[in-house]
C-alpha cells in the first residue's frame, strides 16, 4: 500500500520552499509505493493454483459436470497445472485447432482455392460450346459480402456482395466469345464426395447455418439470412423475409404482431428434405428485428441456378437445363482403375480464393463451422487423392501422430466440433498448442485465434486489465460444454499454453462459460504473479 505523508501540528511553520519540497518528497514516495505494488504478486498467487480451481468448480452446478484443465510452459513444455486432462472429452469447436493447424501444415499458409468455368472444347466459330461447368474446389467464401462478419475477421470473403462472383465468371466466359451453351450447365461438386453432413449431427442443427452441408461449391456458407420484424400494428402479420434469394422456400408465414411490451416467441422449422420454412409465434410491436440463418438445401444446384442468370443477362443462352454433378462413395468405390484418361477441358474463367493464412480466421475467430469441414476435406484430396470425410479425418490422425499425440487421446469425427462423437483429451490440445508454437507456421496459426477483449468469439469477453489482448483462444461451446484453448502472454514475456473443457454439467451456456473464464483468469493472474520462478 502507498506511504500516506502528514503533518503535526507542533511543528514551526514552514515556509512555501519547504512545503513544497514535502509535497515533492510525498508524491516520490507514493510513486514508488504504488510501483512497488504494482510489482508484488497478486494475492491470488499466493494461493495454490489447485485450490483456487476447486473453489470454482465447486460452486453451482459446475461440479455435477467434469472438467479437463491443463497449463503449460511454451519455451521449455513443462507442465504447470494439470487435471484430468488425459480424460476424453468432447471438444466442440475446439476441434477445428487441429484442423487448422493440420491445414497450415500439410497445405501451407499460401494455399488458394480455385474455382473455375469449364467446357469440353473452345468455342466454335458461332460461339457455341457443347457444354458448361462451374467447377468448385472447396472454396468457402464464394459469395461472401465485405460487410459479413467474416470479412471483419480478415477471412475469406469476396470484396463485393452476393451474386457479384457469379457476374465476374460470367464476364470472363463472355469475353472467350461464348453466345451459346447448346447443352447444360453444369455445376461441378466432384472434388469432394457427396457426403453433406458428418457423423454425429444433431437433425435439428441441419437446418441452421451453423450446420448448413458441406459441399465443394458453397455459396455464402450455403446459408439464407432470414430477416423477421414486427408489422406497422397489432394484428397484422410480421415481416418475414429471405435474403439473398427471397424465394429459395416457400415461407409459411403465421407469425403474428402483438402489443408492445409482449413476450417474443419465433418459431422456425424445415423438416429435413423439405423446401417449406415454416415461421410463427409473437412478435411485439416494440422490438427491433430478428435475425436468424437457415441453411440452404441444395448450394450447387442454387449456385449453378445463379450462375445461369448471369450468364443469359450477357446475352449468353443456355440450350439445357441446370445439372448437379455429384460423387458418391459408391461411385468413387466402383470406378475402374486406373481411371481412363479423358482430353482436358478448357478453362473460360477462374476464380482465386485469398490464401489460406487468411481464410483461417473464419474458422477460428468466428468458429465457422462449414469452413471447417470444406477444409477437412480438401485436406483428404490434397493429401490422399479424394475429398472424402475419411480421407480428411485420415490426414487428422496422422497430423495428431506427428505432432506426438498418442493415437487414443484424439478421436475426430469431423472437422468442426459439431459432431457429439468427437473426443480429445486436453493433453493433446495442449501438445497441439506447444507444437504449432514452434512451428515456422505459427504466426499464421496464432492471428487467426480470437483475442481476448478485442475480436472474435471473445471480443466480449476478458476485456481490461489484466487480459484484455493477452489471451490468443479458440472458444468451445454446445449444450453441456464449454471449452476454451490458447495461449497465455504473461506481463514477464512467459507464453503458456492451455487447454480447458467442462463437460456434462446442467448449467445454461452463459454460465458454463463464465466458469470457463473465471478458471482462465486465475490460472493468468496465479503465473503473471510469479515473476521470475522456475
Amino acid at each position: 500500500m502507498p506511504r500516506i505523508c502528514t503533518s503535526r501540528a507542533n511543528l514551526p511553520k514552514p515556509g512555501i520552499l519547504h512545503v513544497l519540497g514535502l509535497l515533492l518528497l510525498c508524491a516520490l514516495q507514493a510513486r514508488n509505493a504504488w510501483g512497488a505494488a504494482e510489482s508484488r504478486p497478486s494475492r491470488h498467487s499466493f494461493i495454490p493454483l489447485q485450490r483456487q480451481i476447486e473453489a470454482i468448480l465447486r460452486g453451482a452446478e459446475a461440479r455435477r459436470g467434469h472438467w479437463g484443465i491443463e497449463v503449460v510452459r511454451v519455451r521449455d513444455g513443462k507442465i504447470l497445472y494439470t487435471r484430468d486432462a488425459e480424460s476424453l472429452y468432447l471438444p466442440a469447436s475446439n476441434m477445428k485447432l487441429f484442423t487448422t493447424a493440420a491445414a497450415l501444415e500439410k497445405l501451407g499458409p499460401d494455399f488458394v482455392f480455385r474455382t473455375t468455368v469449364e467446357t469440353e472444347t473452345a468455342p466454335d466459330a458461332e460461339g457455341s460450346v457443347p457444354d458448361l461447368r462451374l467447377v468448385g474446389r472447396g472454396d468457402p467464401g464464394l459469395g461472401l459480402p465485405q460487410k459479413d462478419a467474416l470479412a471483419q475477421s480478415a477471412a475469406i470473403s469476396s470484396d463485393e456482395p452476393g451474386e457479384a462472383i457469379f457476374q465476374k465468371l460470367a464476364d470472363q466466359v463472355a469475353a472467350h466469345g461464348v453466345r451459346e451453351v447448346k447443352g447444360n450447365l453444369i455445376a461441378d461438386d466432384s472434388y469432394f464426395f457427396f457426403e453433406p453432413y458428418s457423423h454425429g449431427w444433431d437433425e435439428e442443427d441441419m437446418q441452421w447455418g451453423y450446420g448448413a452441408p458441406v459441399t465443394a461449391l458453397a455459396f455464402r456458407d450455403n446459408a439464407l439470412l432470414l430477416r423477421v420484424q414486427p408489422a406497422a400494428k397489432a394484428g397484422e402479420r410480421a415481416e418475414v423475409r429471405l435474403e439473398p434469394v427471397a424465394d429459395y422456400y416457400q415461407v409459411n408465414n403465421r407469425l403474428e404482431t402483438v402489443g408492445a411490451g409482449a413476450r417474443k416467441q419465433i418459431l422456425i422449422e424445415r423438416l429435413p428434405g423439405s423446401m417449406q420454412l415454416d415461421v410463427w409465434g409473437e412478435i411485439p410491436l416494440d422490438v427491433g428485428e430478428n435475425q436468424d440463418s437457415v441453411s440452404i438445401a441444395n448450394p450447387s444446384e442454387l449456385m449453378g441456378e445463379l450462375f445461369r442468370r448471369a450468364l443469359e443477362a450477357r446475352g449468353i443462352v443456355v440450350g439445357g437445363r441446370v445439372a448437379v454433378r455429384h460423387l458418391t462413395r459408391l461411385e468413387a468405390a466402383t470406378a475402374p482403375e486406373p481411371l481412363p484418361k479423358l482430353p482436358p477441358r478448357v478453362a473460360l474463367a477462374e476464380h482465386l480464393s485469398p490464401p489460406l493464412a487468411q481464410g483461417i480466421a473464419a474458422i477460428n475467430k468466428v468458429s465457422n463451422n462449414l469452413h471447417a469441414e470444406m477444409l477437412l476435406r480438401t485436406l483428404g484430396h490434397e493429401v490422399k487423392g479424394n475429398g472424402s470425410l475419411t480421407a480428411g479425418l485420415e490426414v487428422l490422425q496422422e497430423f495428431a501422430a506427428q505432432v506426438g499425440i498418442e493415437a487414443t487421446a484424439v478421436k475426430p469425427v469431423d472437422g468442426s466440433g459439431l459432431s457429439r462423437q468427437d473426443l480429445v483429451a486436453p493433453r493433446a490440445i495442449t501438445k497441439l498448442l506447444e507444437y504449432m508454437a514452434a512451428s515456422p507456421r505459427f504466426q499464421a496459426f496464432l492471428d487467426s485465434l480470437p483475442v481476448s477483449g478485442k475480436d472474435g468469439t471473445l471480443a466480449d469477453r476478458f476485456r481490461g486489465p489484466p487480459t484484455g489482448g493477452r489471451i490468443h483462444a479458440k472458444t468451445g461451446s454446445m449444450e453441456h460444454v464449454n471449452a476454451l484453448s490458447g495461449y497465455m502472454d504473461l506481463p514477464s514475456g512467459e507464453r503458456l499454453a492451455f487447454a480447458i473443457i467442462g463437460n456434462n454439467h446442467p448449467t445454461k451456456p452463459d454460465q458454463g462459460e463464465a466458469v470457463v473464464d473465471r478458471i482462465a483468469l486465475v490460472i493468468y493472474r496465479h503465473f503473471a504473479g510469479r515473476r521470475g520462478k522456475k
